[in-house]
């Protein structure tokens, strides 16, 4: 009587019985089947346990046929021996010359198939630096859309301790070398030390350039790791050699932008300090391995100490006082008191300070940073509300401004200072504000010669100063003003070497009957070394 249903079940019962003992025909006569296919089923059964097993039905082996590539098959070899880049399309390009009348695609199939498949390379093995001796440090940009800000572009400084994996994230606008800085001021804060070294790529805010191999150090940045007792170690090439600092973004992006939504950039940078304290210091691999706090307290110890001061990573620019008593930057203006109108004034810029000092370097204001590019004129503490009592200068200051550049600008100041103040005092405050982007000597002269000729309006001198002068930027002008202070206290002598030849006239010094053993101790006294 038949029993089975399908294939599966004619092959389970033939070896089945089979296993039993019983014979061929004794399983075809129960199973209601031929000999034939008994013993075709034992055969397939025997040969099967003697092969892989697979799920995947294996593809179905058809007759070749002939193909129009088949004879280019060895100009094909050719060109891939001698050319080893060579690509598809350009190897179709010449068989097209040689005859060949088909298709791109059965070209490209045949150049797949003959190309020497590259060799796999094993995993690049990291080195193993001991604790606090190595960290890694880069930068990432982010465009987010804050629900409130709008969209904004920010820039995420990382650095990591590559022994114990512990991180550090922080936010800027910027990636510049002050920003750099204060993202190293916080890693160290945070993790109460620093790394004796740490990896970076060609970013110009380390190196400035490169000679040959060798990096140029950014100096304020060379000044910082200094304070510190850190030694950076610029790297170009693959991000291979900083796998750390590369897998950490990784893990921002997947763990921390996902599913998050931030008001504004305080906001962000909160919910990233949130973050690192919560989840990236508890983190675990497998459920064996240890977290990077747990890590970091055995590498804590090996950290180079902090200096008893953090540095100081705040930008220091000049600008100048505009008419109405305010400073300019990144777009909002911070008031200053009016005694300081038309001065060149220093202005220190931490990352959520302004200061402006005068120049004796006396603090006159302090501000809070507003956002970049919000357009506001920012005056908290009330500096300019006793204008309508005071002007907005004085005269006898605005005289004296104008007598200390020189007797042009003087010369100009007298014939401008004919009549009442109120139809000649603001020209005057504008002409000063010209210093902004002119040299103080080239003012001078250009307005002793308006005064030669009359031209005493703003925009004649403006027109003057344009055609004669070249404009130049506020670090020039007090880079300028330094040097010419330092040449009034030390003068402009400078002491040229003497010829080597001068030392081979004086007497006693032949230097032939000289032994070696006593020109070298010569040498090695006065402090060069033994070639």
């Amino acid at each position: 009587m038949q029993r089975w249903h399908n294939r599966e079940e004619l092959s389970h019962q033939t070896v089945t019985l089979r296993a039993d003992g019983l014979s061929r025909r004794g399983i075809a006569r129960a199973l209601g089947v031929s000999r034939n296919t008994v013993r075709k089923i034992l055969l397939e059964h025997a040969r099967a346990r003697q092969q892989p097993h697979s799920v995947l039905e294996p593809a179905p082996k058809r007759a070749p046929r002939p193909k129009k590539t088949d004879a280019y098959r060895e100009q094909v070899k050719e060109l891939l021996g001698k050319y080893k880049d060579i690509t598809a399309q350009r190897v179709f390009e010449r068989l097209r010359k040689v005859g060949y009348d088909g298709g791109y695609t059965a070209i490209k199939n045949l150049v797949r198939e003959l190309r020497p498949k590259p060799k796999a390379t094993p995993s690049l093995q990291t080195p193993d630096w001991g604790p606090g001796k190595m960290a890694e440090s880069d930068w990432s940009p982010y465009e987010l859309s804050f629900t409130h800000a709008g969209k904004q572009k920010v820039q995420l400084f990382s650095y990591v301790l590559v022994h114990s994996k512990r991180k550090y994230f922080q936010a800027y606008e910027s990636y510049d070398v002050h920003a750099l800085m204060a993202g190293h001021a916080g890693a160290f804060e945070r993790f109460g030390g620093c790394a004796e070294r740490c990896k970076y790529d060609g970013q110009k805010a380390v190196a400035i350039r490169w000679e040959g191999h060798q990096p140029i150090y950014n100096p304020r940045f060379l000044a910082f790791c200094v304070h510190y007792d850190m030694r950076p170690w610029a790297i170009r090439g693959s991000p291979n050699l900083r796998p750390s600092v590369e897998r950490s973004f990784w893990e921002h992006e997947r763990s921390f932008l996902n599913g998050r939504e931030f008001r504004d950039l305080a906001d962000f940078r909160r919910q990233l300090r949130q973050w690192l304290d919560q989840t990236v210091d508890h983190r675990k691999r497998t459920a064996k391995d240890t977290s990077a706090l747990e890590r970091f307290a055995e590498e804590a110890p090996h950290l180079v100490p902090l200096p008893r001061h953090p540095y100081d990573t705040a930008r220091v620019v000049y600008h100048v006082c505009s008419i109405d008593g305010f400073i300019d930057y990144q777009a909002n203006r911070y008031a200053v008191p009016y005694d300081h109108v038309t001065d060149i004034l220093p202005v220190r810029i931490t990352q959520h300070e302004l200061y402006v000092y005068a120049a004796d370097l006396k603090c006159i204001a302090r501000h809070e940073l507003e956002p970049r590019g919000a357009g506001r004129s920012v005056d908290p503490a009330g500096l300019h509300q006793l204008r309508r009592r005071k002007p907005a200068i004085d005269l006898d200051q605005l005289r004296d401004v104008y007598e200390g550049m020189g007797q042009g600008a003087t010369d100009f100041f007298r014939a401008l200072s004919v009549g009442r103040s109120r139809h000649w005092s603001h020209a005057a405050r504008r002409i000063l504000l010209l210093r902004q982007r002119y040299a103080t000597s080239d003012i001078d002269a250009a307005l002793g010669h308006a005064a030669r000729f009359g031209a005493l309006g703003y925009e004649s001198v403006e027109r003057i100063v344009e055609a004669r002068h070249r404009p130049r930027t506020l670090d020039e002008y007090v880079a300028a003003e330094t040097a010419e202070h330092l040449e009034a206290l030390i003068g402009n002598h400078r002491t040229e070497p003497r010829a080597l030849t001068e030392y081979d006239r004086l007497p006693g010094t032949d230097l032939e009957a000289v032994p070696e053993s006593e020109s070298n101790q010569e040498d090695s006294d006065h402090g060069e070394p033994n070639q």
